[in-house]
């Protein structure tokens, strides 16, 4: 993996955009992910812009301390619309806490953190709603459709595999104390109903 500082250049009016970019192909074609510049890009065609690499430095976090030293925004010479050092997967992921983490779904996958989470507007819930109402009756792609023997065999020896034990729930069981759920194991109910707990969820 290479650790790049590199500068993009417009050939035509002399501004530059610099910026950090991690890759296995130093000719990749990567010419930079700035909005300014990719606006740029589409002004004047790509034709007309030379990328060069200014640095290829060992480890990311010295490609982020270099873009943090070279990069200082300044809009008659340069895209640049904030300071370097910042941006990335990495540094992204270590803004979000545990808690900002649970409360979007994200697991810990990098490429997830723009899938996850995401707020959806009253308007486009509504839409989502009704896409899935239609698809109820004869416009569900599956209406009217049966599994065959040899799919309901797979399907009941999948099942079977999850019984007992090998279940991930087994010996467990949902209790609820002011609207708050939890998750234990069956053999602590007893200590936890002493303690005002019910058994059950809401």
């Amino acid at each position: 993996m290479f650790f790049t500082i590199y500068k993009t250049t417009n050939l035509i009016n002399g501004k530059y955009y610099i910026g950090k970019h991690q890759t296995k192909d130093l000719n990749d074609g990567y010419m930079g992910s700035g909005k300014r510049l990719k606006y740029a890009i589409a002004k004047y065609g790509i034709e007309n812009f030379h990328k060069e690499v200014l640095h290829v430095c060992n480890t990311e976090k010295q490609m982020n301390t270099l873009e943090k030293i070279l990069v200082v925004p300044d809009a008659e010479l340069n895209y640049n619309l904030c300071v370097g050092g910042n941006g990335g997967f990495g540094y992204i992921n270590s803004l979000i806490t545990k808690e900002e983490r649970s409360r979007r779904g994200i697991n810990g996958n990098k490429k997830r953190i723009y899938q996850c989470g995401r707020i959806f507007s009253e308007e486009t819930k509504q839409k989502i709603s009704l896409i899935a109402q239609t698809k109820k009756g004869e416009k569900n792609s599956f209406y009217g459709k049966n599994h065959t023997d040899d799919t309901k065999k797979k399907i009941a020896k999948g099942a079977s595999k999850r019984l007992g034990k090998k279940n991930g729930s087994f010996g467990t069981c949902w209790i609820t104390k002011h609207n708050t759920n939890k998750k234990i194991m069956k053999k602590e109910l007893k200590s936890y109903v002493e303690l005002g707990w019910n058994r059950g969820r809401k």
